[in-house]
């Protein structure tokens, strides 16, 4: 049985039609809509009912939004509250008619149809933990049942997402689906997610994966907060701005194996969201009416001292003139009892609150489905300064036209006004400036008398920055897919899917007067606004013909044509108002834009031929053409194939059904390119103008990986440096994996395992070309690496009763990466990174290893102290010295060049989820979600240490002793040598700010976080109070609850370069927040 087609709930007869007889035609098309209606009334005659309910087969309760269908026909219904369905216009005779709903096995009964009457039929569904016959969604190639896939694929239901408690959908994946990583950027309103998907897949594009929503290719770009110079924020991916209200499912296609049937477009994995359709559930419209209220707080403390005050204190002013800051470090002397200090750490944040609303009419009508919805977010955010306003409109008509013919349009609106704050790596920056502010320093008094910022060193007060520097980004988008879906025959479907996405993105900035992120604190302003377009159209033929009683063959063709463009332009002015936020109101201006397009065109084909309903094997190919791809190299061939074998399904299997209920062999292979590279114009040499007859003039550039061209005089044409690569081909992900599902005790408990292995090939890097080409570097396909890792998840239903239900699920996942290729390179940087500490890739190391300076070690590891005798690496015998050249005796010594010090990907992952449900309308639950053995570079921790805030420091006046347990010794008069206190370690020897090692600052980030607490309760039959409320739900979730690691900074789990490759770099970085969540739902 095919599950392509769309369920209609019901059909009726078409009405009369008047008809005119002046012409011949008219006369033809009179007969026809008179042959039409007799026909169709004949059918009607011959037509019954079946109604009935879907109940649980062990606690007896009602299966809300099952599927009831005649098997081979395109009837059916989907139950109500009550477990209730009704099925018209079923041909009179025997019929077979199926139920299924998720977590449930489906039941197949037969019933005889009686022309006019209405025959009764109940299902009783097996709750299981191993859900086999699932209907999944696999993208082009439509929808399948799981057990006939070869390969894996992780599921996120519509309840799991609005239990998440957070703006972002995709945040809902996280302890939920094996083999993924999920980081929320941090706990700002409108914050980014990145995800990857059995590890990183390029070193110069991006690992994140494809999303497709409704059957559009939706853009998941991110802009680098660095683009507004000056300033530094984190802006987001714009995958995130779904609403997770409108959400019906997530289905996570993991690799290249799994997403072939994508070609170059998938090599990291697809996630496919559907979004919630209307359902004709009795006669009358469904009304609900949605109601959230939340608070979020920070996450976790970094640690600051309050009891030695500023080097070079700040004086205040006298006469009402404006104080003179001081020095930026706190090595002053010890504060005099009774002296007022202040919480640092916490005065630049606040409890965010935040209200969501959301009204959604849905129903059914005859032949039409619809949902109709409006989803209104107002989020103040945690950190003063940081809102967001989300407004999504979303409506979902399906109708079917004709007996054969359904369409299906999905239209969605998102505007969006995010403010966000200051952050990071920027004299701007609210933490960067808080932490670092003496604990005497009261940087809630940030106004001098006349009105200027009030300061107590270089860097902004992080109050006067939330009041007067400005960021914000506007965002309207529009996402539309329209379907058609075609019968032309049993055994023959045609379907054709046309997606846009289209989004203007207007970014800016404001650098106050006085702002030390400006050009000489004079101010700035910077506008940066992009609009992108993306459009695919998919045409495909299914054909699902039954040979045999035992032999399905199921086979797709298809074509994919992609469109894509972004264009921007970039304005900045100097010398600007304090109060007003125009470019051209500023001294000096400066404005550029740019322009990129790209088209991508594929065709498919696919078949799966099922056998005994147990062994299935699909073969697939995709044939790429991209105008990004090297002209000599325009296409490119990705295959798959895959294979599933039900075992338990054979006889010889039935004398251990009692306790091994179901087992299946999986395995598939396939191959995949990278979406993000080549990007466009790679194949060509590019040219940039610079010098503009008029401000406003336009000039076209592309740069590549922030490459930017050479400017000479105005009006010059003048080439980059780098030159382009007509043999460019795509990223090539290629990948193989092995699995098991095993069921016991008829399903109550399933075990799904599964091996993975991908070769990563034609990675892109810039490498550079001989001086005599007139070029320094060109793109190439010059590196590879690979992934390999194992996933394991449990479920099980230990507990199934009229009163009590428990559901439990653990999820492990192990990667593990190596670069094996740089074609020479000692090491490649990835995006994201500071002078001292980057984020690299290395021929024999993981991608994403932590490259900085660091302790000088001995032949055998150990770290070496001034003064020791040792072997150093090449096996030479030498002498130990003071690094800064100190007469120091004991001090840890620096190795001069720079080395790995951490690894910022997970050793392995483990979630632990539970539902439960009590007397029927009381349900909880909870996620525990953790990963283990990533390093995190703690930038802050380490500039801190220079700046003497940090509560280590406290100490300072103490003797220093060394990790060996040596005293450190002053030994520059060997006569009267002495012991040396601690605070010469603080501000050289662990100071990553200045010339310190920054592996001294290099961190265990695993953790333990009790990520989702949640309880609802539902009541049902409500008195009548004059409003009809046939439902209404309360509830309560948390997330973030608690989070237990050894990590010394506010959260393990952030990140500074957002979405970019450069991973694990804690710098002055905003938490993550514990939120909390009350939510009301009344549905009419």
């Amino acid at each position: 049985m095919s599950y392509r087609r769309t369920l209609c709930s019901s059909t009726k007869a078409a009405s009369a039609a008047n008809v005119h007889r002046t012409t011949s035609a008219g006369r033809l098309l009179s007969t026809a809509a008179l042959l039409f209606l007799a026909a169709t009334g004949l059918q009607a005659q011959n037509t019954g009912t079946i109604q009935g309910s879907v109940t649980d087969a062990d606690t007896k309760s009602p299966v809300t939004g099952a599927t009831v269908q005649v098997v081979g026909q395109k009837i059916g219904a989907i139950t109500d509250r009550n477990g209730k369905f009704t099925i018209r216009n079923v041909p009179a005779g025997k019929v077979s008619v199926e139920a299924r709903a998720i977590g449930y096995t489906k039941l197949a009964k037969s019933a005889d149809v009686k022309s006019g009457e209405t025959a009764d039929l109940s299902f009783s569904l097996r709750g299981v933990a191993l859900q086999q016959n699932e209907i999944v969604v696999v993208g082009l190639s439509g929808a399948t049942e799981r057990k006939k896939l070869g390969n894996t694929i992780g599921s996120v239901d519509g309840e799991q997402v609005a239990r998440a408690v957070t703006p972002s959908a995709i945040d809902a994946i996280s302890g939920r689906v094996t083999g993924v990583t999920v980081t929320r950027t941090n706990g700002v309103p409108g914050a980014g997610t990145y995800v990857t998907i059995r590890g990183r897949k390029t070193i110069s594009g991006s690992s994140e994966p494809l999303y497709i929503v409704d059957g559009v290719v939706i853009d998941n770009s991110s802009q680098q907060g660095d683009l507004f110079q000056g300033g530094n924020v984190q802006l987001s991916n714009r995958a995130v701005d779904i609403n997770p209200s409108d959400i019906e499912s997530m289905e996570v296609l993991k690799g290249a194996s799994a997403a072939a049937i994508y070609g170059s477009l998938a090599a990291n994995g697809v996630v496919i969201i559907t979004t919630k359709k209307g359902k004709a559930i009795g006669d009358k419209p469904r009304v609900t009416l949605s109601t959230a209220y939340q608070t979020d707080n920070k996450v976790g403390e970094v640690p600051l001292q309050r009891i030695y005050g500023q080097t070079i204190p700040y004086k205040p002013g006298q006469n009402g003139e404006p104080g003179t800051p001081g020095g930026s470090q706190s090595y002053g002397a010890k504060l005099a009892d009774g002296t007022p200090t202040y919480d640092h750490s916490s005065d630049v944040f606040r409890t965010g609150e935040s209200w969501e609303s959301t009204l959604s009419v849905s129903g059914g009508a005859g032949l039409t489905n619809y949902l109709i919805s409006g989803t209104w977010l107002d989020q103040e955010g945690f950190v003063i300064g940081s809102e967001l306003d989300r407004k999504s409109v979303r409506m979902n008509i399906g109708t079917q036209v004709l007996p054969n013919v359904m369409l299906q349009s999905n239209s969605n609106y998102i505007q969006i006004d995010n403010d966000l704050p200051q952050n990071g790596s920027n004299t701007a920056g609210i933490l960067l400036g808080g932490l670092r502010t003496p604990p005497e320093f009261n940087s809630l008094e940030y106004l001098e008398p006349d009105g200027t910022q009030r300061r107590f060193a270089a860097y902004d007060n992080p109050i006067w920055t939330q009041h007067n520097n400005k960021f914000n980004t506007n965002i309207n988008r529009f996402i539309h897919s329209s379907k058609v879906s075609i019968d032309m025959f049993d055994w023959l479907n045609l379907g054709g899917v046309l997606g846009v996405d289209r989004y203007d993105h207007r970014n800016l900035e404001r650098l106050a007067v006085g702002s030390a992120a400006s050009d000489g604190r004079l101010g700035q302003i910077r506008h940066f606004n992009f609009s992108t377009s993306n459009i695919n159209l998919d045409l495909t033929a299914n054909v699902d013909y039954k040979f045999t009683d035992d032999l399905l063959v199921e086979v797709t063709l298809g074509s994919q044509i992609l469109w894509g463009k972004a264009t921007s332009d970039v304005s900045k002015s100097t010398q600007t108002l304090s109060f007003f936020d125009e470019v051209k109101a500023g001294a000096s201006i400066d404005a550029e834009s740019s322009t990129a397009e790209s088209k991508t065109v594929g065709l498919f084909a696919q078949a799966t031929a099922t056998l005994m309903d147990r062994l299935s094997l699909t073969l697939a190919v995709r044939r790429d053409g991209s105008s990004t791809f090297g002209t000599s190299k325009q296409f490119h061939t990705y295959p798959k194939a895959s294979l599933a074998y039900t075992l338990s399904d054979e006889s010889f299997m039935e004398g251990t059904k009692d306790v091994i209920s179901n087992v299946r062999l999986r395995g598939s292979y396939g191959a995949a390119g990278s979406p993000s590279l080549p990007g466009a114009y790679a194949t060509n040499i590019l040219y940039n103008t610079a010098g503009f007859p008029e401000p406003w003039s336009r000039q076209t550039s592309a740069g590549r990986n922030g490459q930017i061209g050479i400017k000479q005089g105005p009006g010059d044409y003048t080439a980059f440096v780098t030159t382009g690569n007509t043999n460019i081909e795509p990223e090539r992900n290629t990948e193989y994996e092995f699995g098991i599902d095993l069921g016991f005790l008829n399903d109550m408990i399933g075990i799904e395992a599964t091996f993975y292995h991908s070769d990563i090939t034609n990675m892109i890097l810039w490498t550079p070309v001989p001086g005599s080409s007139g070029f320094d570097q060109q793109l190439r396909n010059s590196a590879e690496m690979w992934n390999e890792g194992v996933e394991i998840g449990i479920s099980a239903s230990p507990v199934r009763t009229e009163d009590f239900t428990w559901s439990t699920n653990i999820n492990y996942t192990k990667n593990t990466n190596m670069v094996t290729k740089l074609s020479g390179a000692e090491f490649v940087q990835l995006e994201g990174g500071f002078t001292g500490a980057v984020n690299v890739g290395v021929e024999g190391k993981p991608l994403g290893a932590i490259r900085a300076t660091g302790w000088l070690r001995d032949i055998n590891g150990n770290r070496v102290y001034s003064g020791d005798i040792y072997t150093d690496k090449n096996g030479n015998l030498d002498t130990a010295e003071d690094y800064f050249g100190n007469p120091y005796k004991g001090t840890p010594v620096i190795d001069p060049d720079q080395q790995i010090v951490g690894y910022t990907d997970p050793d392995f992952q483990v979630s632990w989820s539970n539902d439960f449900r009590v007397l029927k309308n009381l349900s909880i639950g909870f996620l525990f979600d953790a990963s283990f053995g990533q390093d995190v570079w703690n930038g802050t921790r380490g500039a801190l240490y220079n700046f003497g805030t940090h509560a280590d420091t406290k100490d300072r006046d103490e003797l220093w002793v060394n990790d060996r347990g040596e005293k450190v010794m002053d030994i520059s008069n060997p006569d009267s040598a002495f012991q040396i206190t601690r605070k010469s370690y603080y501000r050289q020897y662990a100071n990553s700010f200045l010339d310190g090692p920054d592996e001294a600052h290099v961190e265990d980030g695993s953790y333990i976080k009790l990520r989702e607490v949640h309880a609802e309760y539902t009541f049902d039959g409500l008195p009548d109070w004059g409003i009809p409320i046939s439902q209404a739900t309360i509830g309560v979730a948390i997330r973030n609850l608690l989070t237990i690691s050894d990590y010394s900074g506010y959260d393990p789990e952030v990140n500074n370069f957002q979405q970019a490759e450069g991973r694990g770099f804690d710098y002055f970085t905003l938490p993550q927040t514990r939120s909390l969540r009350f939510n009301l739902s009344l549905t009419y």
